[in-house]
């Protein structure tokens, strides 16, 4: 598999790992305050920021 190719594939797994993340913030934030799990937000919102930070090397990788 050539360099572009490999790097098109795990770009499109980080871009649904963002939905997904993204998804999951949304669901817990629209549960009431005292419902909310601070802890897992905290945990989605870091792996949102690493999928932002992969997706931008990837893409300067590509651009290339």
């Amino acid at each position: 598999m050539t360099k572009n190719k490999e790097y098109r594939k795990r770009l499109e797994g980080q871009y649904r790992a963002l939905e997904e993340h993204l998804e999951k913030i949304a669901r817990e934030r629209q549960k009431p305050l005292a419902e909310q799990d601070e802890g897992l937000l905290i945990y989605w919102e870091k792996t949102v920021a690493n999928c932002r930070q992969q997706i931008a090397k990837l893409e300067r990788r590509l651009n290339r």
